[in-house]
């Protein structure tokens, strides 16, 4: 019942075509990753609606333009942390640990969704050996990113207000300890900021007009 009720919501805002592309992805994404994270939450019943204003409404990131972000981390950056910024309900999280990484973070402002990557963390940590995934609510605007950190994946969590803070708090990270670090950024509505912020656009894709990803690089 969740696909196709997915699937009416993206042929409803995205036609048709759209949606048989999603769903097709959705129910092999779903079961190769062994997670539930499909569905739609626009938050409105668990937020204040002055938090809402800047924020975008949950919504998993689809399984092709994860993968596609994903097949762009190189061996060496396995073995830094992976930190997802607007994690939901943790699918991303699920994609970053099939594709090797052991320490990987989580960070999302809704209790709600905290709850449910909460769940999804400890299966993740079950699945996979000696795999850590840290997983906390909290506002990007005030999160330390941790020096370890070395790929971040961003799904249009929020607006350029907020976009802009949590860039100058990974700029403080980068300041405090020095490294090459990676953003894997879908539906990138803000990447300007990033590039004047003195990231570099490494790579980038467009598909069936909707689905768009930026691979950038500091």
């Amino acid at each position: 019942m969740k696909y196709l009720s997915y699937f009416f919501y993206i042929g409803w805002h995205w036609g048709i075509t759209m949606a048989f592309f999603i769903i097709w992805y959705e129910i092999r994404g779903e079961k190769y990753y062994g997670v539930k994270t499909i569905g739609t939450d626009d938050l409105v019943t668990h937020l204040p609606a002055a938090e809402l204003e800047h924020a975008s409404m949950y919504e998993p990131v689809n399984y092709y333009t994860g993968s596609w972000l994903l097949d762009h981390v190189e061996r060496h950056e396995l073995n830094t942390t992976f930190l997802d910024v607007g994690c939901g309900k943790g699918r991303v999280l699920a994609i970053a640990a099939a594709y090797g990484f052991r320490n990987i973070a989580g960070i999302d402002f809704s209790p709600k969704l905290y709850g449910d990557a909460l769940a999804t963390a400890a299966a993740l940590e079950t699945r996979y050996t000696g795999c850590k995934v840290d997983i906390v609510c909290a506002d990007a605007r005030k999160y330390d990113i941790p020096d370890q950190v070395g790929v971040i994946f961003l799904f249009n969590p929020f607006d350029e207000v907020i976009m802009d803070e949590f860039i100058n708090q990974v700029m403080e990270s980068l300041i405090r300890h020095p490294r090459p670090l990676k953003i894997l950024y879908a539906n990138p509505q803000c990447k300007q900021l990033w590039l004047d912020a003195g990231f570099k656009e490494l790579d980038n894709f467009q598909k069936l007009k909707y689905l768009k990803g930026s691979v950038l690089t500091f």
